[in-house]
């Protein structure tokens, strides 16, 4: 995700009283006629609309009007009430939760995972218990965000949770904390002694600290190569991604730079890798690697480190300043733009997305080999991802029209079938008939030629839920782990590899 950060403005941009937001707009009032246009549009208005509004209205009008014209996806004008409510959903680090993962079930929110060490499970609550009330309020029928605010809260604040487990119900109080979740769930070893290491959520402050100690955990195992999946991995925080880069690349090498209107910057990687400097390594990308992912991805493509496989990511490059106006009010810009040590912009336009590969700008890494630039990390080797059928899609389609009832029919069903997902087990293809048959008693209308064609979108539905839910990542991880393309081919060509200049070399040619 964008970086945001909050930055002080000068008083004459702070006062947001109508003379200075003229000037804030302009800058020269007495010879830009766009002005004088603007004060004659806002006093007829004023003065002869049916319609018109107060002036304040008019001035809040007129400035979000003016955000909005900018070529800037991710500007914003937030009034108090909207920062508040933006600092409780995208930065979440601020306040206290009670370590559980939830899902939708029967009418109510069951718990699907309970995270090690947080305060549920010191408090005692387990997997499948049902959260009836949350304080003296009935939780029937309240969606998993309701649920989510209402557990979360200042850290060191208390919530009570009553729940029903084998049809009887238990109160719970739990002191709300910071939940630092791991940023790597597990580690395996894969044949050849590829050691493999998963990391697909954001950038929190331990993900460079934890894919390190993954790294060195594996090379203390008997890893001869490694693969560090980064599919899905949204982002986060651009610190952890410089000082994540240096668990493989030389301390004080460029990591990225950060290009704004007024400066440049150069970060650089911190300390000296953790990876052995005979070991291979790949690096698993797609379309949703965003952000702080790219930037890892990039400079280890750069600096020759990794072998990238999988599809071009997505296209994030950039930085974004929060700043402070009269009132409580915050103006979001973005400031400046993320580029690899190669000189790559990361940021992809709506030009990029349509522009074939051969009209990419041409870049070169460290030993000379082409790379592509043109908006997020073209990898190496391009293998696509499992694909979709005509009616597979048909049926995504449909369901989608109406996620909260298919999730709340395939969680139910899921809460029923988990007593018989053990680690290994075979999906049953009863299963798939019976969810069709459910689906359709709550209110799908799917047609006996859809059923037919996106029967198998059902089944790796339900299975995909079912398995996340009633097993561990690493068990998820190994059920699905043969039939994952990217993955395999990665492996593979790890293990044919015998240094990073063979793997390298290896993917140029067959290229």
């Amino acid at each position: 995700m964008p970086r945001l950060t909050l930055r002080r403005v000068t008083a004459a941009l702070a006062i947001a009283t109508p003379l200075v937001l003229g000037g804030f707009i302009l800058g020269r009032r007495t010879s830009d006629t766009g002005f004088h246009v603007f004060q004659a549009v806002f006093s007829v208005i004023g003065r002869e609309s049916l319609d018109s509004l107060p002036n304040d209205s008019l001035y809040e009008s007129a400035a979000r009007g003016m955000v909005a014209g900018l070529d800037d996806a991710y500007a914003d004008l937030f009034s108090p009430e909207e920062y508040a409510r933006f600092n409780r959903n995208q930065l979440r680090n601020r306040y206290g939760g009670v370590g559980l993962r939830i899902l939708t079930s029967g009418g109510w929110v069951t718990v699907w995972r309970v995270i090690e060490g947080g305060p549920a499970q010191a408090a005692g609550i387990q997997r499948g218990d049902k959260i009836v009330a949350v304080g003296d309020s009935s939780a029937q029928g309240w969606s998993i965000d309701r649920v989510s605010s209402n557990l979360t809260g200042t850290p060191g604040t208390n919530v009570k949770v009553t729940i029903e487990r084998s049809g009887q119900r238990q109160s719970f109080e739990i002191t709300r904390a910071i939940i630092s979740l791991p940023a790597v769930s597990f580690t395996t070893m894969l044949d050849g002694n590829v050691g493999y290491i998963p990391f697909n959520t954001s950038f929190s402050d331990r993900s460079a600290h934890d894919v390190g100690a993954a790294v060195r955990s594996l090379q203390d195992a008997g890893a001869q190569s490694i693969i560090l999946d980064m599919r899905g991995n949204p982002g986060g925080s651009l610190d952890q991604a410089v000082q994540l880069s240096s668990v493989f690349i030389d301390q004080n090498a460029p990591v990225v730079e950060v290009k704004s209107r007024r400066e440049d910057d150069t970060l650089r990687a911190p300390g000296p890798p953790a990876i052995r400097a005979g070991i291979p390594v790949a690096v698993l990308i797609d379309g949703n690697s965003a952000s702080a992912s790219e930037i890892v991805a990039g400079a280890l493509q750069d600096y020759d480190r990794a072998l990238l496989v999988g599809t071009t990511s997505y296209g994030k490059g950039l930085v974004q300043g929060g700043y402070p106006l009269p009132e409580g009010w915050v103006l979001k810009l973005t400031t400046a733009h993320w580029f690899t040590p190669s000189g790559r912009l990361i940021q992809k336009t709506h030009a990029d997305s349509a522009r074939p590969d051969s009209l990419r700008p041409k870049f070169r890494s460290a030993s000379g080999r082409e790379l592509l630039g043109g908006g997020g990390i073209v990898p190496d080797v391009v293998v696509g991802g499992d694909t979709l059928t005509t009616g597979e899609l048909a049926m995504g389609r449909l369901l989608a029209a109406k996620a909260t009832q298919r999730d709340a029919v395939v969680d139910a069903y899921v809460t029923e079938l988990t007593p018989r997902a053990t680690p290994g087990y075979v999906y049953d293809q009863h299963w798939t008939p019976e969810l069709l048959r459910r689906l359709r008693a709550g209110g799908f209308e799917i047609s006996d030629q859809v059923a037919r064609e996106g029967a198998h979108y059902l089944e790796r539905l339900l299975d995909g839920r079912l398995s996340s839910y009633a097993l561990s990542d690493a068990d998820v991880f190994a059920r699905n782990s043969p039939k994952d393309v990217q993955l395999q081919r990665a492996a593979e060509r790890l293990r044919h590899a015998h240094s990073q200049q063979e793997l390298l070399t290896m993917a140029m040619t067959n290229r």
